[in-house]
């Protein structure tokens, strides 16, 4: 979820060549419109999920068992909600980010997202003889366990697959400020660079 900028790579990539000082800035200024989406993001982590707090306790691991399923930490989960520049891995659909507000740790992304693909939670199929098992199924020993734990979660905020209780949350509440600021600095950098490298009028 964000601002769709076409063409910022190419700016960037002049900006580098030709303005390094304006590049700097306006890096600093999408920084800035960014941030106040991880903070608020970071304060909507939870202490303890309700409903949840045996999630907050050490998973035991069997000898030659799967991974077990990722600890609740409030504090790893907010640190691991960081903001960063530079290419990120592309979607399906091709596309990058340049930009953008991350949920980096494992807890934390589940926390986000759980219940957007499944309401009711993964479908059943127990634990696998030696470990492992397609993540698209509950490997838990309780066939219930899904739908349970969705339905202590906290609504999923944004549409369809740009939904979560975090990041997405940050900036359904946000309103726009943070895209708007994001499109000020672009905009901001485009004009400058034209009336600095071309002459054109600002």
């Amino acid at each position: 979820m964000g601002a769709e900028v076409r063409g910022i790579k190419q700016l960037r990539s002049d900006l580098r060549k030709f303005d390094p000082e304006l590049k700097k800035q306006m890096d600093q200024q999408l920084k800035a419109a960014m941030i106040p989406i991880r903070d608020a993001a970071r304060g909507f982590v939870p202490d303890v999920p309700p409903g949840l707090s045996r999630w907050t306790r050490p998973a035991k691991r069997e000898p030659g068992a799967y991974r077990p399923f990722p600890r609740f930490d409030a504090s790893a989960i907010r640190k691991g909600i960081v903001y960063r520049s530079g290419k990120n891995k592309a979607n399906s659909n091709g596309f990058q980010a340049l930009f953008y507000v991350a949920n980096t740790s494992a807890a934390g992304a589940i926390y986000e997202t759980a219940g957007r693909k499944s309401p009711n939670g993964q479908p059943w199929q127990g634990p696998v003889a030696g470990g492992g098992g397609d993540h698209d199924y509950s490997h838990s020993t309780n066939p219930d366990a899904g739908r349970h734990f969705v339905q202590y979660m906290p609504p999923l905020y944004g549409k369809d697959k740009q939904r979560g209780r975090l990041i997405f949350k940050a900036w359904e509440k946000d309103q726009g400020k943070a895209t708007l600021g994001v499109i000020k600095a672009i905009d901001f950098a485009v004009r400058s660079f034209n009336q600095s490298r071309y002459g054109l009028a600002a």
